[in-house]
């Protein structure tokens, strides 16, 4: 690895809601649990487990906006807004007082957590959108990071509603050698990253990366935990929800790289933050401190 190479931040987003449409972002704030607002909400099903692109693409077609009173007050609130095509908008507050919701259990993957019921209105919307009975919960539990922790850590971390990881990181250069190997070209929106970098001195160099620092602040240190495996959500066209198959299919083709998720395609880092108040920019250095092997813990 060269020690001379630039990378920097290319692209930042969000995704306020699990599996829905995100946003890009110039510039955000880092919180307990990664990005603010990141993965906050989620939908489930009667049987009150999560409910994802996976089983229902459409998803990718709900629209979030974020509508804060005061982005320096944080107290203050204000809106998430969220369109699709043929709804009428749905508003939702950002900060939610959970006294004045319902709260009970709902499953994310071998997750059992409390969450808080965002009300019949919504329910109804999210059924309407969907065809299936539905409703939107908004984050109450915190959901502890357990596998594949850095031994140097120093805390433990936790999650909203992502799959694992407070971040996915992924880098244009390995997006770049994917394309080259599809008749139908992917961006960066298929895999749901929340930081892009750019300037690596070749495709994956991001798999070998164990801490990072972003930025010209030394205390914005970034522990990379493990290569994400790969399910179907990367068919999904992130502009129209149609699936394309080819995706999956080469990924597959060579990216079984992980000896503890040997049947499992990787493609971009999970990565956990040292501390919440940080700020990312586009445009960020991206530094890299220290390298090495990377094997995600096998499932039990």
């Amino acid at each position: 690895m060269s020690e001379n190479s630039t990378r920097i931040v290319s692209a930042l987003y969000i995704y306020p809601i699990k599996s829905c449409k995100g946003i890009e972002l110039k510039s955000w704030k880092i919180g307990q649990y990664g990005f603010k607002y990141d993965r906050n909400w989620m939908i489930i099903d009667e049987k009150c487990e999560v409910v994802t692109q996976r089983e229902h693409s459409k998803l990718v077609l709900i629209t979030p906006k974020i509508e804060e009173v005061d982005p320096e007050d944080e107290s203050k609130g204000g809106d998430l807004v969220l369109s699709a095509p043929d709804m009428e908008e749905l508003r939702l507050p950002l900060l939610p007082n959970e006294s004045d919701y319902i709260k009970y259990k709902a499953t994310i993957w071998d997750d059992i957590i409390d969450v808080c019921d965002c009300g019949d209105e919504s329910s109804k919307w999210i059924t309407k959108y969907l065809g299936i009975s539905a409703r939107i919960v908004f984050k109450s539990d915190d959901r502890l990071i357990t596998r594949n922790l850095p031994k140097d850590i120093g805390h433990q971390p936790k999650i909203a509603f992502a799959d694992g990881y407070p971040f996915l990181l992924l880098s244009e250069e390995s997006l770049n050698d994917l394309n080259k190997r599809l008749s139908k070209l992917v961006d960066v929106r298929n895999f749901r990253p929340n930081i892009v970098v750019r300037g690596c001195n070749g495709p994956f160099e991001e798999d070998t990366w164990k801490k990072i620092i972003i930025g010209n602040d030394k205390e914005n240190l970034f522990f990379v935990a493990c290569r994400c495996t790969r399910c179907t959500v990367p068919n999904v066209n992130p502009d129209t929800g149609e699936i394309n198959k080819q995706t999956l299919r080469t990924l597959q083709s060579y990216r079984r790289v992980d000896a503890g998720a040997k049947y499992f395609s990787c493609f971009g880092m999970n990565i956990i933050h040292s501390r919440s108040g940080i700020v990312l920019n586009v445009g960020d250095l991206v530094t890299v401190i220290s390298t090495g092997e990377h094997m995600r813990e096998p499932w039990k």
